[in-house]
């Protein structure tokens, strides 16, 4: 019988952890992809000082996220996005808009990609 509760005490865990890692990326992502969409139309908008604060600080928190996220995803998956996002700065302060307009776009992407990929569903287990 303490079998069972251990086994029963096991699954709980890792059905929380699941949750808390679930919940935690899609919480980073909806922060970075808010972050970047703002400085998108900061820069759309024609306002390049507040599309590169608005880029610095996408970049400022998903540095901080990136600690997180790499004790539970393999660095892979954060690379891509963390060279992308890593970049639009410095886009927006050399004036290359179309390219710091469809970096915008790639990195949200990736952000959508990142939340979908690890979400528990058949599609993702299977």
């Amino acid at each position: 019988m303490k079998r069972i509760w251990t086994a029963l005490a096991i699954f709980v865990i890792l059905v929380s952890v699941s949750a808390a890692g679930t919940s935690t990326t899609r919480k980073i992502c909806n922060e970075t992809s808010a972050a970047v969409t703002a400085a998108k139309a900061a820069q759309e908008n024609g306002d390049a000082e507040k599309a590169l604060k608005l880029s610095k600080t996408a970049v400022k928190g998903w540095h901080m996220s990136h600690r997180v996220l790499c004790m539970y995803m393999p660095h892979s998956k954060l690379e891509s996005i963390e060279e992308t996002i890593s970049g639009l700065p410095m886009l927006c302060k050399y004036g290359a808009e179309d390219q710091f307009m469809a970096d915008c776009d790639r990195s949200l992407e990736q952000l959508s990609y990142l939340m979908e990929s690890e979400e528990p569903n058949m599609q993702n287990i299977f």
